[in-house]
């Protein structure tokens, strides 16, 4: 109950942000390359930025839509490095399972020549809660930037419409305040709009089926290894179950972490984007946003 009530009050919000400038203190005082310092403009070539999700769908892109989405910018995440498409930046949620962590790092290794000028950003709590480190990375350094988001969660709708009232008004220009709340979309959609683009689309984004490109049939020799690993862990961890919705989406499992699912969270959101004039869109039709999300369609 204590719980409960915990999640439903500002207060968790509060040591939300309070946490968060805490840790970027702390950050400068370690002599982290912290977010702030990375200079968009050097990577800006478009107003549209693709955010490259790892869902099932990822594979039904056909080679006209990779042309079309070359032309643009793009945000790839987490286990996006499987994927033979090198993005405009690349982010990165430490996993806590060293299988997971080291697959991730040797193919960023081999891969190095063409990630050599992506920006490498490093979600800064994910990494504190995980055993791993970065120490054999061998990207540059001086393009490794720590994103440390504000982290407020809560339960409650009406909190989170305050919060991001206030956000709007008092933090919605800064890069040290990318909001990330149910999962790692909601900071990319901020970062995304931060960084200027006017239009946001999710690809990859399925939140309705479990399966992830690197599950396909035709997925690429790198990408079939790490479905080996991915469930390895997956099975060490009982966590077999074929599930037809994304654990961010699962009323059940966010409310555990003290989050609304991450669609309620992203259609709020929305609201704020819209009021700036920039389109946030979902590019699989069958995706679980879009419900609440325009289908972005690719020039024909």
């Amino acid at each position: 109950m204590l719980k409960k009530l915990y999640n439903q009050s500002g207060v968790r919000v509060l040591n939300g942000i309070f946490e968060a400038r805490y840790l970027r203190r702390q950050g400068k005082k370690e002599g982290l390359n912290l977010i702030d310092s990375l200079n968009t403009d050097k990577y800006k070539t478009s107003d549209t930025l693709f955010i490259l999700g790892s869902g099932y769908s990822i594979a039904k892109l056909t080679k006209e839509h990779w042309s079309y989405i070359k032309k643009h910018n793009s945000i790839g995440f987490n286990s996006w490095v499987f994927n033979d498409f090198i993005p405009t930046y690349y982010c990165m949620e430490t996993p806590m399972k060293s299988l997971h962590f080291n697959a991730m790092i040797d193919e960023l290794n081999m891969k190095k020549d063409l990630y050599v000028n992506v920006p490498f950003i490093i979600q800064y709590q994910h990494f504190l809660k995980s055993a791993n480190n970065y120490e054999a990375l061998k990207l540059p350094k001086k393009n490794i930037y720590y994103n440390i988001p504000m982290m407020p969660n809560t339960t409650s709708k009406g909190i989170l419409s305050l919060l991001l009232r206030w956000w709007e008004k008092a933090h919605s220009k800064e890069m040290p305040w990318l909001l990330h709340y149910a999962g790692s979309l909601s900071y990319l959609v901020s970062m995304g709009y931060i960084m200027g683009y006017k239009k946001i689309v999710l690809l990859g984004v399925d939140l309705n089926d479990s399966r992830y490109f690197f599950d396909h049939p035709e997925a690429n020799e790198a990408s079939k290894k790490y479905s080996i690993i991915h469930n390895q862990v997956m099975n060490e961890m009982n966590r077999t179950d074929k599930k037809n919705k994304h654990d961010t989406v699962n009323p059940k499992i966010t409310k555990n972490y003290g989050c609304l699912p991450i669609d309620q969270y992203l259609y709020k959101f929305n609201e704020i984007l819209k009021k700036k004039g920039v389109l946030l869109s979902v590019g699989n039709k069958e995706s679980r946003l879009a419900e609440g999300l325009p289908t972005f369609k690719f020039p024909s």
